[in-house]
């Protein structure tokens, strides 16, 4: 979040003034919207996009009005200008629209009906810009309405008139009814190799260690928060979240685990969901430096062949993950940086070399700021070889400024600069090379800042665009307590702890930079 959005909100302070507006041209765009099916009492009037069309089972239904100086007839010449920012190619359909809505309550449950289909044009899903020809639009007292859908299955989005570096929709009216071609006019735009999230699905290719091209995995570990199994807490989180998640993460402990087990493979493959599951798996009864002596081989082989056996698709593994606080300095404990190091190597060379190789290793730290200044700290690492990501464990929780902040301040925690750059800078200076991702963050409901969570969701996806080098983010959601009944530090992290909370998470899930990978690998 910005500055002065952090500091407004734990201020507990009312909302800034709207700035005053200018009168409106001819032409320009006063009121858009879109509906979503699945959300029936949610109105998306401030959202930067305007999305028409289906993804992850919801329809969605745009609503765009313009102000005219002249009344417009079934005669006049209409230019629609839309500017498209991603999606997937296909018809997008522009009908009549209706003048009894408003840009701040239109919902699934009240929008009214659009009136009648005046074109179908194509959509590539790439960036570009069309310019349509209409005739037969009919204005109202209160300016033109129109209405854009898509019936094929897929899905547009579109500048919206809040999205201030956009290009708003607009239209050019004329009185003469010349024909025109209605065709796109595609704009040709620099490629992002940065995952901005705006390039077509088929741009889009996820790598062989699975970092996607456009846009970030959104995955979970989602916590029993009412007594339900594991299992079902993850469909139970997928359901509050409206959306499948991309990365499922399970946690293993001893020598006697074998994984994936098969009601893993079942989430994995389940029709229209494609999971990529992630595993942490963590010794037992042994140190650091017996498994990289050999003391757990026989377990690694066996895991290693049922991995072969099972594992048809690429998932995820971390070792030991949250390393540091178990490090023990002192000779002969089996627990230094460098067994830990040692340990890792030594794990991933045994399990490739009996056959799993579907495996992306991902080397997660804490990444807190006590850890990265220990002299030991870099001795962790156990080379590019058997690392392909970096991830980091960070949650928002406690006090302003460092640890109550926003997502760039998160990954980024730092109480001092010229010691410790914050982990996200750290990794990407250390280890330029390697995709980064959150494998375990969340954020905390405080009551002390009453808007705090929902200012974090309402900045976090602008600012996850200027982390490129982050690709992956997996929830904790957590109501805060061990099932023990023991308090965590972290906090209340469940997306749903405050219904503002919960919508502000919802939209930040259904912008397109948080959809890209998922289209990509679906497709």
């Amino acid at each position: 979040m910005t500055g002065a959005l952090l500091a407004t909100s734990l201020a507990g302070a009312g909302s800034l003034a709207a700035p005053a507006q200018a009168a409106p041209t001819d032409g320009a765009i006063t009121a858009d919207t879109y509906s979503v099916s699945t959300r029936a009492n949610h109105s998306n009037g401030d959202s930067s996009k305007i999305a028409v069309g289906e993804n992850t089972g919801a329809n969605r239904e745009a609503f765009l009005r313009f102000h005219t100086e002249t009344k417009v007839t079934k005669d006049s010449q209409v230019e629609l200008k839309l500017h498209i920012n991603g999606g997937t190619p296909g018809q997008l359909r522009i009908l009549q629209g209706p003048s009894d809505w408003s840009e701040d309550s239109l919902t699934a449950s009240n929008a009214p009906q659009a009136g009648a289909l005046l074109k179908t044009v194509s959509v590539s899903g790439t960036d570009q810009t069309l310019s349509i020809a209409l005739t037969g639009l009919v204005s109202a007292d209160n300016g033109l309405n129109i209405v854009l859908q898509r019936t094929d299955g897929g899905i547009t989005r579109i500048d919206s008139r809040e999205k201030s570096d956009g290009q708003a929709p607009a239209v050019a009216i004329s009185g003469e009814n010349t024909p025109g071609t209605g065709g796109p006019e595609e704009v040709e735009k620099p490629g992002d190799n940065q995952g901005n999230g705006h390039d077509s699905v088929e741009n889009c290719p996820v790598s062989e260690i699975l970092v996607p091209s456009c846009g970030i995995w959104f995955g979970a570990a989602a916590n029993p928060l009412k007594g339900e199994s594991w299992d079902q807490a993850l469909l139970n989180f997928e359901k509050t979240s409206e959306r499948k998640m991309d990365i499922a993460h399970y946690y293993k402990r001893g020598q006697s685990a074998m994984f994936p087990n098969t009601a893993e493979l079942k989430r994995q493959d389940e029709s229209g969901a494609n999971r990529i599951l992630f595993y942490n798996w963590k010794p037992t009864g042994m140190t650091w430096k017996q498994v990289a002596e050999g003391k757990a081989d026989s377990y690694l082989k066996s895991l290693a062949q049922h991995m072969k056996k099972n594992a048809s698709k690429k998932f995820f593994l971390s070792l030991n993950a949250e390393m540091e606080d178990e490090v023990n300095e002192n000779a002969g404990s089996g627990q230094t940086a460098k067994d830990y190091a040692n340990f890792y190597r030594h794990v991933v060379q045994v399990l490739r070399a009996n056959g799993a190789d579907n495996m992306v290793t991902v080397m997660n730290y804490t990444g807190i700021q006590k850890w990265g200044e220990k002299s030991w700290f870099d001795q962790l690492y156990p080379g590019n070889d058997v690392v392909d990501w970096i991830a980091q464990d960070p949650y928002a929780f406690g006090k302003p400024p460092v640890w109550l902040t926003d997502m760039e301040g998160m990954v980024n925690r730092t109480t001092n600069s010229k010691t410790w750059p914050g982990f996200y800078n750290w990794a990407a200076s250390k280890y330029p090379s390697k995709p980064q991702m959150l494998a375990e963050w969340g954020v905390d409901e405080d009551g002390s800042y009453p808007k705090y969570k929902s200012d974090f969701w309402k900045t976090a996806n602008e600012q996850l665009q200027d982390l490129p080098k982050l690709k992956a983010l997996v929830y904790w959601d957590s109501m805060g307590y061990t099932p023990s009944g023991s308090k965590l530090s972290v906090g209340i992290t469940r997306v749903d702890s405050k219904q503002d909370s919960l919508t502000a998470y919802r939209n930040f899930l259904d912008e397109e930079f948080m959809n890209a990978a998922r289209e990509s690998y679906l497709d």
